[in-house]
């Protein structure tokens, strides 16, 4: 998986592509401990180029709804299509998040 941010005056925006897989847990940390120590209060994840996601995937994406709570900052998941979308849905997740 890639992970791209950039910062805009409302909120940081972290675009994910290709594949997110359990080999992708410590670079989602330490992009989940920059947002901590960024002090962000809006974060997006912009999936429009996720190819795919597996179940640990879907575990990371559990941990960054855990830490927007837990840190007091808001997490939108925007672009998630295909069989990412159907995956968020399954598991319920688009339940959790909010979905742009």
């Amino acid at each position: 998986m890639r992970i791209d941010l950039t910062q805009t005056d409302v909120h940081l925006v972290a675009r994910l592509s290709g594949r997110m897989t359990f080999a992708d847990h410590g670079l989602f940390r330490k992009m989940l401990d920059g947002i901590r120590s960024d002090g962000v209060k809006s974060c997006v994840f912009d999936l429009a180029g996720l190819d795919a996601i597996d179940s640990s995937g879907l575990g990371m994406l559990m941990l960054a709804i855990e830490d927007a709570r837990k840190g007091g900052w808001s997490l939108t998941v925007a672009n998630a299509v295909g069989p990412v979308r159907q995956l968020l849905q399954l598991s319920r997740l688009d339940q959790m998040l909010k979905v742009a």
